[in-house]
């Protein structure tokens, strides 16, 4: 019986570590893996010492220091994934340990997966630091040392030292370590009462006194580095699966097969509300376009904006860089949601959320305004970890290469070529920058040569003075023309084109066609003129047609909608700005 039920224990943490590992690196792998790749994005880890140290300004340096080293093999296919599973496992198999000390044996495999599913809803928060989990499974660490210490002398010096050891290295985690010891001495019989109350104590204290020394709150002292009450709520869930290990009864609970499929039941409803709660499959087809716009690949931004279809304004802007990109701004933009400009320029202001400050940079250095993509890479630094972000560093040394100013993109070069992973790019950059190529070369034309004092808002400005600096420049060309039609502004539109579009090409795109016929129809021109702009004569045909619903159905919206959906007119006619 006895050999039997050591067997059947060791099976079930198998199969329970089996399906932990693999469902972990699956699920990061395959269903949140942007999220991972932007959680790298936003940070740069330095092999520097004056970097290293600066760890060490704050409590929970070594954790800290060790989930951002970790942080670092995210960027890596699968990497994320990898570390991620292992930590889980990891953590699992220590609280396992911790399990068999207070004589909890056959329900240890299944009850330790609580915390790591609750740790699992940490990882899952897009700005949550992965010294969170680290923090927790080393403390789980210093526990199952202090189990294996059987000289009470030791234990009891260990124990006190440990307590600021532990605020210093692993900060608010650290609470976990008094809760445990205390209940696990009183699970053996001992009774040092005032053992116990030297550690709450300490425990509750050090944190107040250091906090001027870390130069931080009361309230960061408690929690740091956890977000706040939910980032800590496996160390909490801990705290109370040891206190139900230390009582008799639950030790006493004969494990039968309903109470262990009762367990097993109830650990399964809790992950998959869980999983299903920290996933946002939304955010992470806006992060899948982002990060594909970061590595260029603009087929895959199409690709995953054409099967999601969100209605996003981050999503639109990446949308339409990549229809720009691909010379398809003008036939397709009305395909996707448009949020009016929003859609063209992410607006930040005081409301701005941090991915819109933080990804507002790449439409200006696509279309040229060096100026303004600058300053908005500069602001996303700002709103990034430790303001170090391996993104806008990238960012800011092409910015600096392309308008000439080698010192400064030295500056960022010499970040990247101090990382693990983006040394390849910092050779690439420093080769560009001795060396400019075709690309580059078009890239420099782009920039204007003259500048106006304007505001950072008046986008107008900006677009009109890129074109005018340069009419060759394509992706401002295409932006100012579809600046105009988001703002409704038809007169504005037909002199651009007329300007710097119309003697370029034959091909008219469609919704700049559309834009051309409401134009004529309201200044009435003559057909000679409507022959100058070489319009489809399928979309004339159209838009006669669309006039002809609009007007005989007093402008109902569903109806024209089955025939005329994806039009410019549709937009012109109906769409209204939503808060």
């Amino acid at each position: 019986m006895i050999s039997n039920a050591i067997n059947t224990e060791r099976n079930t943490k198998i199969a329970v570590a089996f399906i932990l590992l693999i469902g972990s690196f699956l699920y990061f792998q395959f269903i949140v893996p942007y999220h991972l790749y932007f959680k790298e994005q936003i940070q740069l880890f330095i092999y520097d010492t004056t970097y290293v140290l600066s760890y060490f300004s704050k409590p929970a340096g070594i954790a800290c220091l060790t989930g951002d080293f970790l942080t670092q093999f995210l960027y890596l296919k699968g990497g994320g994934a990898v570390v991620i599973s292992l930590l889980f496992v990891l953590t699992w198999l220590l609280i396992v340990g911790i399990l068999h000390s207070f004589g909890i044996k056959q329900l240890a495999a299944l009850l330790a997966l609580i915390p790591v599913i609750a740790e699992w809803g940490i990882i899952g928060e897009i700005y949550s630091s992965l010294a969170m989990p680290v923090a927790f499974t080393l403390v789980l660490l210093s526990i199952y040392i202090y189990i294996l210490i059987r000289n009470k002398t030791v234990s009891l010096v260990f124990g006190i030292a440990f307590i600021p050891f532990l605020y210093w290295a692993l900060g608010s985690a650290m609470f976990l370590f008094p809760v445990f010891v205390s209940l696990y001495e009183i699970h053996q019989g001992k009774k040092r009462n005032l053992y116990w109350l030297a550690l709450f104590v300490s425990a509750a204290i050090i944190p107040y006194l250091l906090r001027s020394y870390f130069l931080i709150t009361v309230t960061q002292a408690y929690f740091y580095p956890y977000l706040g009450i939910k980032q800590v709520m496996c160390v909490y869930v801990t705290a109370v699966i040891f206190f139900l290990a230390s009582l008799k009864v639950i030790r006493k609970l004969r494990v039968t097969v309903l109470t262990f499929s009762l367990t097993a039941l109830f650990i399964l409803i809790f992950w998959i509300w869980g999983l299903t709660s920290a996933t946002n499959l939304k955010r992470e087809k806006i992060l899948g376009m982002a990060t594909e716009a970061y590595f260029e690949k603009w087929d895959k931004v199409l690709k995953i904006a054409e099967k999601s279809k969100q209605e996003n304004q981050i999503a639109t802007y990446y949308t339409n860089i990549a229809l720009s990109k691909q010379m398809q701004l003008g036939d397709r933009m009305m395909e996707f949601y448009q949020p009016f400009v929003s859609g063209l320029f992410l607006p930040v202001n005081q409301e701005s959320g941090r991915f819109v400050i933080f990804f507002s940079s790449d439409v200006f250095y696509y279309i040229g305004d060096m100026n303004m993509a600058q300053h908005s890479a500069m602001l996303g630094m700002t709103f990034s970890p430790y303001q170090r972000s391996s993104r806008m560093i990238q960012r800011l040394a092409e910015i600096n290469i392309v308008d000439g100013d080698m010192p400064g993109a030295m500056k960022y070069i010499r970040m990247l070529e101090s990382s693990l992973f983006h040394r390849k790019v910092a050779a690439r950059l420093k080769a560009l920058a001795s060396q400019p190529d075709n690309r580059l070369q078009i890239k420099r034309s782009q920039i204007h040569t003259t500048d106006i004092l304007h505001s950072a808002f008046d986008l107008q400005s900006s677009l009109e003075l890129l074109v005018k600096t340069n009419p060759d420049n394509r992706a401002a060309l295409d932006y100012l023309l579809a600046f105009h039609l988001m703002n409704k502004n038809i007169p504005a539109f037909f002199n651009a084109y007329s300007s710097y579009y119309k003697d370029k090409t034959i091909y008219v795109p469609k919704a700049y066609a559309e834009a051309l016929l409401i134009y004529f129809a309201g200044a009435k021109v003559k057909s000679e003129v409507l022959k100058e702009y070489h319009i489809n004569p399928g979309i004339v045909k159209d838009f006669t047609e669309y006039t002809r619903m609009y007007e005989s159905s007093n402008g109902n919206l569903e109806l024209l909608k089955e025939k005329f959906a994806h039009t410019y007119w549709l937009f012109y006619h109906f769409a209204t700005l939503k808060k």
